[in-house]
């Protein structure tokens, strides 16, 4: 494969990575419109903020990734169950770290963006591991 292959997979990588990253925020922005007081949820249900952002992370990773692959954006192996599992393992584990260390959660806690990221990692690892 020339360089200039390579440029462009990994440009569309990095496009299909920041649209996950972009569509965190839009599934959580959705969603918090959808639930009555979860402005609230901070400071009176942290453990419930923590499952709202956990799946909405999860949600906006997984299915923009998923689409990525449908439409062959990605040239990976679309292995969905280990790269659902990864994904909400990226998400839930710095939010956990957070709910214990920051108690309660404020806006702009640099766990959430932590969590976006490992969420969108999370979603990338299976492929770039592969079993023998």
């Amino acid at each position: 494969m020339d360089s200039g292959k390579k440029i462009l997979r990994f440009l569309t990588w990095l496009g299909v990575a920041l649209l996950q990253l972009i569509m965190t925020q839009v599934v959580t922005f959705l969603i918090s419109l959808l639930v009555p007081g979860m402005e609230n949820f901070p400071q009176t249900h942290p453990a419930l903020f923590v499952v709202v952002l956990g799946v909405t992370f999860s949600t906006g990773v997984f299915l923009t990734g998923w689409l990525a692959l449908k439409l062959r954006w990605l040239a990976a192996k679309p292995i969905y169950p280990a790269r659902l599992v990864a994904t909400l393992i990226g998400a839930y584990l710095p939010l956990i770290v957070a709910l214990i260390l920051y108690h309660p959660l404020e806006p702009g806690n640099p766990f959430f963006f932590i969590s976006m990221l490992t969420s969108v990692l999370g979603f990338h690892v299976p492929g770039w591991v592969e079993r023998k």
